[in-house]
Order: structure tokens, then sequence, then C-alpha cells
């Protein structure tokens, strides 16, 4: 009994400290705005501050509150494979760091834009401040004080808010470097060496996923989706593997070895989310593992140390660049909600990933419009075309 009112105490103490903007949490989620810490010192036009001081801004309300993943668990490492073919090679990092800590960022548009010197438009409206700029490769759009961003037009969370510090807007390095610069500099529009792809239709068997509001078992969807999307990707040259082709369970670990035995140099996980019996939540979202030093997007009670390294996070720049490709396509094609595109680190199914891997919730089952759009065949074969084009 001790231990659990110190343990219930030191959660209250922490939500106080952490103040009433510092958290969002609906439906299993949690999300973080994270503060800086001291004031910095006095900095030239290069600086990197890694304990800036902010000027007081109004933090916006996010346009829609980020819920959960209801069904996807975290996994043990899964073993490893013997075999005597090579393992995929990560791709070659983008060049360019920005260090840590907090940048100007101007510093980020300087890089990444077309030619100097940089325009770098400011917008004001209701107190909200945002920032527009154009790079070679298309366009952000920041938000002072909140984690939403976007790049031409589609939702993208940032692991820090980006900040107003002496009258001047900052940028985490580490948003800078792991989620703008590999679409700054179009890193993930190289081939890949194989041209060989894991579709990895969620659940299955016993495990049924999520369910909806008409009791639509997601198990049999995610199977019609990676069939359908088989036979796009497969008639545009790919070698195309289905980590289950039948309603039959497969742990976690099994799915990432056999990604492993096929030398398979993309992962692709399918999967349709529910908030049941909340049925207002829609759209599409899309995930791709954290970066070490990043809060994740989604946390849904787990630890989340953002000092935890997994082998997928060789692959950091190339799974942001093939999540915005993917997302980017299937929000172009079905007009669904943009969710954004997102990170976490409690998906097994994406840790242990020795190659670019991603994650799609391609709708709310719990939703009575996406559940129609789920349920018809013709929905679901524009989902799988979508992701077949996003792989030319």
């Amino acid at each position: 009994m001790k231990r659990l009112l110190k343990s219930r105490l030191k959660s209250r103490l922490l939500r106080a400290a952490a103040g009433p903007l510092a958290g969002l949490s609906l439906a299993g989620c949690s999300t973080h705005e994270y503060s800086p810490l001291s004031s910095p010192a006095p900095m030239t036009r290069w600086s990197v501050s890694t304990n800036p001081s902010p000027e007081v801004v109004a933090l916006p309300s996010e346009a829609t509150p980020v819920l959960g993943l209801d069904h996807v668990e975290t996994g043990p490492p899964p073993p490893k494979v013997a075999t005597n073919a090579p393992m995929p090679t990560p791709p070659p990092a983008p060049a360019f760091t920005f260090g840590r800590g907090w940048i100007p960022l101007r510093v980020f548009a300087e890089h990444c834009a077309p030619a100097a010197p940089v325009a770098m438009e400011r917008s004001t409206a209701g107190g909200i401040v945002s920032y527009r700029i154009a790079t070679r490769q298309g366009v952000a759009r920041l938000t002072i004080g909140s984690r939403l961003a976007q790049w031409n037009g589609i939702i993208l969370w940032l692991g820090f808010a980006p900040q107003m510090i002496q009258g001047e807007p900052y940028l985490h390095a580490l948003d800078a470097e792991k989620t703008l610069l590999p679409l700054a500099e179009k890193f993930a529009a190289r081939p890949l060496t194989e041209r060989t792809v894991v579709l990895d239709p969620g659940h299955g068997g016993a495990d049924g996923g999520t369910r909806g509001a008409r009791h639509q078992l997601e198990k049999n969807y995610t199977l019609d989706w990676a069939l359908r999307t088989e036979r796009w990707l497969t008639n545009a040259g790919w070698k195309v593997f289905l980590t289950r082709r039948r309603d039959a369970d497969v742990p976690l670990a099994d799915r990432v070895t056999f990604a492993d035995r096929v030398h398979a140099d993309l992962f692709i996980s399918l999967h349709f989310n529910s908030t049941f019996p909340q049925t207002q939540a829609s759209g599409i979202e899309t995930y791709c593992l954290t970066p070490v030093g990043v809060p994740s997007t989604l946390v849904r009670g787990y630890a989340d140390d953002e000092r935890a390294a997994f082998p997928n996070n060789a692959y950091d720049a190339a799974n942001l660049a093939w999540a915005f490709r993917l997302h980017q396509s299937l929000i172009t094609a079905t007009g669904a909600h943009d969710d954004g595109v997102k990170r976490a680190r409690f998906m097994g199914v994406l840790r242990y990933q020795n190659r670019p891997a991603i994650l799609i919730e391609g709708g709310f089952l719990s939703n009575p419009h996406d559940a129609t759009g789920i349920e018809s065949s013709a929905h679901r074969e524009v989902l799988a075309r979508a992701v077949a084009e996003a792989l030319k």
C-alpha cells in the first residue's frame, strides 16, 4: 500500500510540474509539449543553444487530437536469422547535421533553401505565429509553440514545439535533422536496391485486431488490403512477400525475422484504427520509429525512453521519408482526414527491423464514415493502389 501511495504521489507531482499545456491524453494516447530550460548566453548568428529561454507565446490548440492505437503491442527482440546472404545495409544518412539543442530557424532555411538570401515568411493570426520556408524540394510550415507542422500541406508531427527566443524563431536541431532534412533533400527518392517489399497485414487468427461499431474485425480488412496491394506492386515489378496470406496468428517477432529471411529492403505494416465507443476520430495516420533523443508522438503508457536505440534507428531518415511518401499518396488518393506522419517507440514490429519500416493506420473502424469506406472493396482498392503509387 505504501508503494502504491508513493507511486500515485509521484505521478501527481510529475503532472503538476509538467503544467496544464504539457500534455494531452486521449483514448490511451499521450503527447507532450516540451518547454525549454534556463536562459542562454548571448548568441551569435550561427550559435546553438541547448537551454534557450523562450518568450511567452500562446500555444495554439491542435486541430485534431491524437487518438490511440489500441491494438499494437510491444514485442521481444526477434532471434537472429541464420543466413549467409548479406543483410540490407542502411542507406547513407544526410551528411549535414545541425548538432544538438536549439538552432535558429533561419539556419535550417539557409541550408535548405534554393538560393540566398532566404525569404522566410512570417504570418500571425489570432496571436499564433507561423513561418513558411521554401526549400528545394517543398514548403515547410511551422507554428511557434506547436508540434504540428506541415510539409507541402501534409501534416507532420515534430518532437519539440518551435520556440521564440530573444525575438527569433528557433527549431530543435533533432527535428531539423530527423524530420525536415530528409524531406528537404528528397532523401528516400533513391531506388531501393532489390525492390523487395514485405507487406504485413496486421493481426490474424485469434488476434482479430480492433473492432468497429458494427463489430467489423480489423484482421479481415488488413489481409484484403495487403493482397490487393501485392497485385499492384507485382505488376509494377516489385518482389512482394506477405507475413500472412490467411487468417493465422503470426507473432510480431516472426514478422520481423520473416523480413530478414526474404532480404526485404522495405517493410510496410497495414492496420485500421478504432476508438470505439467514441466515434468522432477519423482519418489516416502513418508511423515510423522515433529517433534517439526525440519524444514520441504517441506513447500509450509505454515508458518512452528517449535514450533508447533500436536496430531500426539506423534508418531514421529513410523511415521518415518513406512514411511521408506513403502518407501523402494515401491522403491524396482517398481525400481522408489527414492525421499526420507520427512516431512511436512501443511498436515491436518496427523496432527491430533492419530496413526502412512503416506502419499505416488506414482509417477508423469506429467512425461511421471511415467504416463505410473500409467495408467497401472499391475503397480498399484505392488504398492498395495508393501504396503502390508511393513506391514508384
